[in-house]
């Protein structure tokens, strides 16, 4: 099996092109239509690149984005945009908000897969993102989480919830903060579901030797962890 590449496009035509263009060059391509079910997806199996149109019928492209820079275990994963906007304005704004490229509609197809294979050879010589605290180490690149060379088995809202803790070590988060940082800006969920993933990461920690609480509740504000 090919390197995975997941196309959100919502026109039936340019994604049945995408897809057999890539699926040809030996990739394995999965399609969506639109940001709900490419979240849904990514909760069990992350790609090695993003192809992205803009315009979508719920969230439109950049959310998406914006989205997959603030989550840990997908940060680091490229992004392509494949728009019709062609203005010099819109280019920019994709790509300061984190793309690594921004192919204008209609595209070739040649050029398409060697804008592809340019992006996901840079991607091979990308350093590991990891980060160690408190015993706790943590590569966001891999979606691997250890305490002293044991394995702890996160989710991956889990992954991110911790990894944003980790990041910002002895800081205290706001509840709103995290819930909008790891679940979205337009998470329409109870709170009771950030207490609930706490509970279990704490939970996760022991079962692996882990003695001290690194995970603190300020109460009437949010959580902070402590090295």
């Amino acid at each position: 099996m090919g390197q995975l590449i997941y196309s959100v496009e919502d026109d039936p035509n340019i994604g049945h092109i995408i897809n057999i263009a890539l699926s040809n060059s030996g990739y394995t391509v999965r399609t969506f239509t639109e940001g709900k079910s490419l979240f849904a997806a990514v909760e069990s199996n992350i790609p090695d690149l993003f192809l992205l149109d803009i315009m979508l019928p719920d969230m439109d492209g950049l959310t998406i984005l914006n989205q997959l820079k603030v989550t840990a275990t997908l940060q680091f994963v490229p992004v392509m945009i494949i728009s019709a906007k062609d203005a010099e304005l819109d280019k920019v704004i994709g790509l300061d908000a984190g793309a690594d490229d921004y192919l204008i509609k209609p595209f070739g197809v040649l050029e398409l897969i060697s804008r592809v294979k340019a992006i996901l050879r840079r991607n091979e010589n990308r350093e590991i993102e990891a980060v160690t605290c408190g015993g706790i180490l943590m590569n966001a690149t891999e979606h691997v989480c250890r305490y002293e060379d044991k394995p702890i088995a996160l989710t991956a809202k889990e992954f991110a919830l911790l990894w944003l803790l980790v990041n910002n070590k002895n800081k205290t988060l706001t509840r709103e903060f995290i819930l909008n940082t790891v679940w979205g800006f337009d998470f329409l969920g109870e709170t009771r579901t950030l207490d609930v993933h706490i509970k279990e990461i704490r939970q996760k920690l022991t079962r692996v030797g882990v003695v001290a609480e690194p995970i603190q509740t300020i109460r009437g504000i949010g959580y902070k962890f402590i090295e």
